[in-house]
């Protein structure tokens, strides 16, 4: 391990990013600032690493030179091993900048900074924050914080943490691992894994991440081919683009679960305090989980119940659940539960049911959910799931018993455990101790998860559900042998100076790309007025044009439904007082479906795509989807469809389909401006009119 240490400058090789290698398996460690004094971290450090099992070499280094046991003392960094595989310092911030150069000259190119003191507590921590991050790039060293509690390796027991042996459980390796910007979450969540006998293979704190981040570790827990699920507590992301790029990777072969803190105004202040984050929008958030194949999740109970899962359950080929318990309202609580969460429910056919009333007591439920009542058996239980399961009905199990009764009791998982098909998706819940026990010792070591409760079991099957159907979505999308909308119109655009477009000059470009508006005409006489509505026709809209109005409702500056020519010149007389502008006429097109489109830059993640119910009152319906761009046609057309007005579409309750080719091939168009032209800061298009079999532009907007 000790090659990987000698890497010269790892930061300046885009290759080596993700070769975390020195921070999860080092051979020799150094430990700055360990001294025996009660409460110091370095030597709590040194003895959480050999509490834990970690066979490496470290040296401690404190100017007193004091002896620690179960490790070797220096006085200084100079006296260190040459190449030492990775320090960690547990020294106060100030002093952590005199240490990056000695390191560099003894080819330590790898460091742990444990302490605070940096941005998270303002600006003179900020200050050395900056000049932390520079000396470390001046000298080609690699740091995971600061501010942090630095990596765990279930593998090789190491871990930099300077937690109390004994009061946190650390889990065995596993197929899990864990990525938490909290140092407490990520102690919380090792310990509940490590009671539920689930295996991590690695887990990293990183803090004010002021170079390995999420990002880094994401990438190199998605090469590690041992690890089969990530959990994730992000407060918020760094390189929001780059963080897109891998977990749309990583996703495809393993699952993510994460949990985002900060999604509010306040919570949002609060994480600069905590880890000197800065959160981005929460809405965007949410469309990069969607579009990546992130399962996000609400609070740390569902990302340890997501990893738990996950980790160790094999996914469903469908969605239909068999559901058992030996209570009544229990079985309607979970079907309310399943059901919610997309489960499919299927009643056995009559024929099996016969069978099973010919053998159990006919006041028995077989229905699904089953119930087997109070007066149950264990070895009735496990005869009727025994019985449905090798129907073929059912893809998953879902069992929650309660205790109190004669017959279910804890002897029932021995018994259930030889009648359970291999690889088959299976949750338990179980109320009462010895059960909850006697669950857990026998089917935690079979990887089948068990759940204190049955709402939680039932969270675990939605969760699995909705990853298999996720992998059966497919998608039947409109093609067209040549494209409908032209783009060399808008490549031409690229050469000419830039500034905001009005609306009518924006119209005009897209026109030239086959895009359909309605006709319009300026007038700014009123005999412009009068012939302009001859030529067009009646009904007419009166629109307030210009570079700096894109609020045109509230400022008065749109009038429509004037059917006549006496409120014609009314209205544009109103308007004219109001807004001393350029007034255009415009044809008032045939009612359709109105949707809205736009573009805009978010800060963390780039251009991102919104779309959904137009009109005047898109804010109140709130049904807007968004895509990260670039993106693929069927990331586009998942996202649209999940949408209200996707539905409307596609034709809900056997209505009238509207024409998804051209919206689709719209987008396209507008998405490929947007990342040809980085100028644009938005594209703003509300509504766009929707027929069976044409759409038109009625508004558009432009910020550069």
């Amino acid at each position: 391990m000790s090659d990987n240490a000698t890497i010269t400058n790892p930061a300046k090789s885009e290759s080596n990013v993700s070769n975390l290698d020195p921070f999860f398996y080092p051979q020799t460690v150094a430990v700055i600032g360990a001294f025996p004094k009660p409460g110091n971290l370095g030597k709590r450090i040194i003895e959480s690493l050999r509490s834990h099992g970690y066979k490496g070499a470290i040296t401690a280094v404190h100017p007193n030179g004091l002896a620690l046991p179960n490790c070797a003392t220096v006085t200084d960094i100079e006296k260190l091993t040459i190449g030492t595989d990775l320090a960690i310092a547990s020294i106060s911030a100030e002093n952590v900048l005199s240490i990056i150069e000695p390191l560099s000259k003894k080819r330590i190119q790898n460091l742990i900074v444990i302490g605070g003191g940096f941005a998270e507590i303002g600006e003179e921590g900020k200050g050395l924050q900056v000049q932390l991050k520079e000396l470390a790039k001046k000298y080609g060293i690699r740091i995971v914080g600061p501010n942090c509690l630095g990596t765990f390796n279930g593998e090789n027991r190491f871990n930099s943490f300077f937690l109390t042996p004994g009061e946190i459980a650390f889990p065995e390796t596993g197929p899990a691992a864990v990525i938490s910007q909290s140092g407490a979450f990520l102690a919380m969540i090792l310990n509940q894994l490590a009671l539920r006998k689930v295996g991590v293979r690695k887990a990293i704190n990183f803090g004010n991440r002021i170079d390995i981040g999420e990002c880094e570790a994401l990438e190199a827990f998605g090469a590690d081919p041992n690890i089969k699920t990530i959990g994730i507590y992000l407060e918020s992301v760094l390189n929001g683009k780059r963080f897109f790029n891998i977990a749309r990777k990583v996703a495809q072969e393993k699952h993510i679960v994460i949990y985002k803190g900060g999604k509010g105004e306040k919570g949002n202040r609060a994480t600069l305090a905590h880890s000197a984050s800065l959160a981005g929008s929460y809405d965007v958030f949410q469309a990069v989980c969607k579009q990546t194949g992130i399962i996000e999740v609400q609070g740390l109970t569902e990302l340890i119940n997501g990893l738990h899962t996950l980790s160790t359950s094999p996914i469903p080929k469908d969605n239909r659940v068999l559901i058992v318990s030996n209570g009544g309202g229990m079985g309607v609580l979970l079907a309310d539960l399943c059901e919610k969460g997309g489960c499919g429910l299927p009643k056995p056919n009559a024929m099996i049911i016969n069978e099973l009333k010919e053998t159990l007591p006919k006041y028995y439920s077989f229905n699904n959910p089953v119930d087997i009542t109070g007066s149950g058996s264990n070895e009735q239980c496990v005869l009727a799931i025994d019985k449905l399961l090798k129907t073929g009905l059912f893809d998953c199990l879902l069992l929650v018993v309660l205790s109190g009764t004669e017959g279910i009791n804890e002897n029932l998982a021995s018994v259930l455990k030889n009648i359970l098909p291999d690889n088959f998706p299976v949750a338990l819940g179980a109320y009462g101790e010895k059960i909850q026990k006697s669950f857990k010792t026998v089917f935690q070591e079979s990887g089948i998860p068990t759940f204190s409760t049955g709402e939680e079991a039932a969270w675990a099957v939605n969760l699995l559900v909705q990853i298999s159907s996720r992998n059966r979505v497919s998608f039947n999308l409109p093609t067209s042998q040549d494209p409908i909308y032209q783009i060399e119109p808008l490549q031409c655009w690229l050469d000419r100076p830039l500034e905001n477009l009005d609306e009518m000059q924006l119209k005009r470009i897209l026109i030239e790309c086959g895009v359909q508006a309605p006709k319009r005409i300026p007038a700014t006489t009123k005999n412009e007025l009068i012939n302009a509505a001859e030529e067009i026709g009646y009904p007419i809209i009166l629109k307030a044009v210009g570079k700096d109005i894109f609020h045109k409702t509230e400022l008065k500056g749109v009038k429509t439904n004037i059917y006549r020519q006496e409120e014609l010149v009314k209205q544009w007389e109103e308007m004219k007082r109001i807004l001393p502008t350029q007034i255009w006429t415009e044809q008032q097109v045939p009612p359709g479906l109105d949707i809205m489109v736009g573009i805009y830059r978010d800060i963390q993640f780039g251009p991102t795509l919104l779309f959904g119910t137009g009109g005047q009152f898109v804010e109140v319906y709130k049904d807007i989807g968004r895509v990260i761009l670039p993106a693929t046609n069927d990331e586009i057309a998942k996202a649209l469809l999940e949408t209200s007005i996707g539905k409307i579409i596609l034709g809900a309750r056997k209505g009238q389909k509207f024409d998804l080719e051209k919206l689709l091939a719209f987008i396209e168009l507008i998405s490929k401006w947007t990342m040809m032209e980085p100028r644009i800061q938005s594209l703003d298009f509300n509504p766009i009119r929707l027929y069976e079999n044409s759409l038109i532009i009625l508004d558009a907007k432009i910020r550069t």
